[in-house]
């Protein structure tokens, strides 16, 4: 009898249940949509950029610099890619000419004339890199030789471009798109659908783009394995040539800067190679350190390359390490610090 009578008010029990989930869904949607949807910073860009520059005669986009080095200067040569070229920033806000600004006007009491010369191009290689710098060290007669590393620089776009396509789509290496079909429609009208689907494909593409980043590390990597091995060319052609390096490391901002960050295992691989090579480097992870990571970025969950800030950082670690390194044929102090403890006397 207490059977029948169970199976008599199933249906009820299930319509209450419906209601009470359709209602609770109600409620939560109409939460999420008083809560102001996070999107993504509409900035308008710059009203100079370095890439609307026209190109030197070395082709690239940086002042003209006569190929014979004259009397009393000192020649520095940049190599990097997009990091670098900062193409994305005003042509002043790139840390190369940040560099060269602080070398010429502050403390430079022996007139001697700084040349910062920014040879680099988004997309190259650790190998094209040094090829380049090898190639043109001839030419060019630097005095010290700048490297910027990023994380991404044993990415092998040649040989093997068909692993890093396959790579990409496994640890879902892609900006985000609307899902298709008739999911399209419930994103477009839920807040929650759209609040779910965005914390979903953030959760996995950070995680994909952390494995990623891992897997061009791997010992067996073909890309790693030519990184490794110009960068142990580079040391070499740095003693015979005798011609300093410096090595400038950018860390991956975008993965958050605290203890947490995910790279500080392949930060220590890359130091092993570099102290390998005998080439001095710069680590710009400690100083970007506990920041908040979407300052160091030119616009946030858009465009990971390195903001002014960030390039500004970078220019002042350079400056303070070349002051320090005895390289520099001008004795350059820095300032002292103030004789008050907090805030100025005025």
């Amino acid at each position: 009898m207490n059977l029948k009578s169970s199976f008599k008010e199933l249906p009820l029990k299930l319509t209450a249940l419906l209601i009470s989930v359709v209602l609770s869904l109600i409620i939560i949607e109409i939460a999420v949509r008083l809560i102001p949807e996070k999107k993504s910073p509409l900035a308008n860009p710059p009203l100079f950029k370095t890439a609307f520059m026209p190109y030197n005669s070395l082709q690239y986009r940086d002042f003209e610099y006569p190929l014979k080095k004259k009397h009393n200067t000192f020649r520095i040569m940049v190599a990097g890619d997009s990091f670098s070229e900062g193409s994305y920033l005003s042509f002043e806000d790139r840390y190369p000419k940040k560099l060269e600004y602080y070398l010429n006007c502050c403390g430079n009491d022996n007139k001697i004339s700084y040349e910062v010369i920014n040879m680099s191009r988004g997309g190259r290689s650790t190998p094209q890199e040094v090829t380049m710098i090898k190639q043109q060290s001839g030419r060019l007669k630097p005095d010290l030789v700048i490297l910027s590393y990023c994380l991404n620089d044993p990415e092998d776009w040649g040989e093997g471009a068909d692993y890093l396509r396959k790579l990409w789509d496994k640890c879902y290496y892609r900006h985000f798109t609307k899902p298709p079909g008739w999911r399209c429609f419930f994103y477009d009208h839920s807040a929650l659908v759209r609040l779910i689907t965005h914390r979903l494909f953030n959760s996995r593409v950070n995680r994909g783009h952390t494995k990623y980043f891992h897997k061009l590390y791997r010992d067996a990597y073909p890309g790693w394995q030519k990184a490794r091995t110009a960068l142990l060319d580079l040391g070499k052609f740095s003693r015979s040539s005798h011609i300093p390096v410096r090595v400038v490391i950018f860390p991956m901002t975008p993965y958050g800067m605290g203890d947490d960050y995910p790279f500080t295992d392949i930060h220590n691989k890359i130091h092993a190679v570099l102290k390998e090579a005998g080439l001095p480097y710069i680590d710009l992870f400690p100083l970007f350190k506990y920041m908040d990571h979407s300052r160091l970025e030119h616009l946030r969950y858009i465009n990971p390359h390195p903001s002014e800030i960030a390039q500004r950082m970078a220019a002042e670690a350079l400056w303070q390490d070349l002051i320090g390194s005895g390289l520099l044929p001008t004795k350059i102090k820095l300032g002292a610090k103030p004789p008050y403890p907090h805030n100025p006397p005025f």
